[in-house]
């Protein structure tokens, strides 16, 4: 406590990443309920619900490795899979 009085930008320009990654199930019941709507035939409404959850998935993957390449944070978190 008495650090953190000593240098308050400890506190005022620190960031806590609190976002976990979305399971499989969650990432395809954000994505049925969003195209819900959407006329288009059964197996292609599966197959794009299929794909949002596999493109969020694939840009997680290529965040972590272009950290571990270039040392620069992408983040990828639940509202950038709402938008």
């Amino acid at each position: 406590r008495t650090r953190l009085r000593k240098f308050p930008s400890l506190v005022n320009c620190s960031t806590i990443d609190w976002f976990t990654p979305w399971p499989e199930d969650a990432l395809s019941t954000v994505a049925k309920s969003f195209f819900a709507q959407t006329t288009m035939d059964k197996p292609v409404r599966e197959a794009v619900v299929a794909m949002c959850g596999y493109l969020q998935q694939t840009v997680r993957d290529l965040s972590s490795e272009f950290y571990s390449e270039l040392r620069r944070y992408n983040y990828v978190t639940p509202t950038s899979y709402l938008e």
